[in-house]
């Protein structure tokens, strides 16, 4: 089920009208991509255009050198930012560029979340980013010799077309200390514990809200979540159930699993699937890699262990995520853990319907937190009417991908990663809810500025790529001065309660 096919009206007399919805929304979104690539493109063409450049002198008073002007990190730095947006764009001058780019920001210490102008971070916290790392650690910051590999040690390409370069270099030099500090905390830790995991406890949380070491994660979210439980109880069930699948010939995902295994993650170097022909044309062949044919496996095997379920879209962003970490029996489990005691019930089934409540629980701390962000996004009408009505705004088609894909391909990867150690380590699903209002309350200035809910949905999504300090992210979610800080997993359900009987009522009303 793709993106654009989510819905939450169960009535069959209301998917017409639904789909209108949709379509118009698409439009709307196609309409909006045109004019903002081309308005790029006249940017793009004014930076080459000497007519500006004299026009620059004549103003300043200062004579440009203009063949000069158009091989400069100036140019670059601009150019790259009024560039098209392609998702597969590729800089294969990243290497070369990155001194003289560097060079020219290394004075900013600190990549923002989202920009500067952030409102939130400039004027509702009193702690800045330069105040999260000491002046010692300048020590690691030599941009100008640092050459940024073209992909992160995940197998992902660098998002370049969202992040300057000098910005990543800056932040990975800065968060190669952080994560030092992390393996020396954790390794304590353990240590302190006599070898043994620590039972919950505030001091853990404390420890996974700085990050977990890489060479502990697996192992971590395995034992905090309850999968590696679920693994020792059941040997050998993970092998049955891929058994039963594999056997099976009517199984009715079996196709729609095998045609999303070359979609999942197609630029990951180790997902990657095409194979390039003698005629020059490219094949895909997920039966040749080993991750997509592990993919296939795990996905399969959940489809017989949750029938109810089978497949949906978003499993496979997921599972294959988590194969970039776990192998695949423990994959399997995680799979489990996640659907089946961190998301509500119903949250995968075909209905929808966990779904459903899910973004009404979000759309009421939006109009209760942000009525600004609500006026924008609420297409003009109170958010009970929208409720009563079972109408919820186009943006929910947006913020139910964050939630159904755990904010993979939302958000970069290291700060997913940072998201899902707090997730799986005793905080739970709530912390979903706080990452996405959190995200919001950054672009709030933006969106109330927005001409309409079209501009608000394209900046929610685009400008969640930019947040790439998952570190200075994680600790503004937690932070005191933010709200959302203080929900609980118990605020949620309550909320959700209500909103199911509502439902429920509903129902029974239409049926008298």
């Amino acid at each position: 089920m793709s993106l654009y096919e989510m819905h939450y009206i169960l009535d069959s007399s209301d998917e017409s009208r639904v789909k209108e919805q949709q379509a118009t929304l698409q439009k709307a979104l196609q309409d909006l991509s045109i004019k903002s690539k081309l308005e790029q493109q006249q940017e793009h063409d004014k930076l080459l255009s000497k007519q500006y450049l004299r026009e620059i002198s004549e103003k300043h008073s200062v004579a440009v050198n203009f063949d000069l002007w158009l091989h400069s990190t100036n140019y670059t730095v601009v150019a790259n930012e009024c560039r098209p947006y392609s998702p597969y764009y590729t800089e294969n001058s990243i290497i070369s560029d990155t001194a003289s780019v560097s060079a020219h920001s290394s004075r900013q210490r600190t990549p923002s979340m989202v920009s500067a102008s952030s409102s939130y971070m400039s004027e509702n916290t009193t702690t800045t980013a330069s105040s999260f790392y000491s002046k010692e650690d300048d020590r690691c910051f030599n941009a100008s010799t640092y050459i940024l590999s073209e992909r992160d040690m995940y197998g992902f390409k660098r998002p370049i077309q969202w992040v300057k370069t000098s910005k990543l270099i800056e932040f990975e030099q800065r968060y190669k200390l952080i994560k030092e500090k992390q393996a020396k905390s954790w390794s304590k830790l353990i240590a302190n514990n006599d070898q043994q995991w620590p039972s919950l406890c505030s001091q853990l949380g404390r420890y996974v809200r700085k990050g977990i070491p890489h060479a502990m994660r697996a192992k971590v979210w395995m034992q905090y979540s309850g999968a590696s439980k679920k693994l020792q109880e059941n040997p050998g069930r993970y092998s049955l159930f891929l058994e039963i699948a594999e056997s099976d010939t009517k199984n009715e995902y079996a196709d729609a699993i095998q045609k999303d295994l070359h979609r999942t993650f197609p630029d990951n170097l180790y997902f990657a699937c095409d194979i390039q022909n003698e005629d020059g044309f490219t094949t895909m062949a997920p039966d040749s890699n080993e991750k997509t044919q592990q993919l296939r496996h795990v996905l399969l095997a959940f489809s017989v262990h949750s029938p109810s379920i089978g497949y949906c879209q978003s499993l496979n962003f997921l599972v294959g995520f988590m194969l970039l970490f776990l192998n695949e029996e423990e994959t399997f489990w995680m799979l489990v853990t996640i659907v089946q005691d961190i998301f509500p019930q119903n949250m995968f089934d075909t209905t929808m319907e966990g779904a459903n409540i899910e973004q009404t629980v979000l759309m009421m701390m939006v109009y209760e937190k942000m009525p600004g962000v609500w006026t924008k996004i609420g297409s003009k009408k109170c958010f009970w009417e929208c409720e009563q009505n079972e109408e919820l705004p186009p943006i929910t088609l947006l913020t139910s991908h964050w939630f159904l894909t755990l904010f993979i391909n939302i958000l970069p990867v290291e700060t997913v990663l940072r998201i899902w150690d707090c997730v799986f380590v005793g905080e739970g699903c709530k912390v979903l809810y706080q990452v996405a209002l959190t995200i919001l309350k950054l672009n709030e200035q933006r969106i109330r500025d927005a001409d309409d809910s079209v501009d608000a949905f394209q900046i929610l999504q685009n400008m969640p790529k930019r947040l790439i300090d998952c570190d200075l992210f994680i600790k503004c979610v937690f932070s005191p001065e933010n709200d959302v800080a203080q929900l609980t997993n118990e605020d949620i359900d309550s909320k959700r309660d209500l909103f199911k009987n509502r439902k429920l009522q509903r129902k029974q009303n239409r049926k008298n």
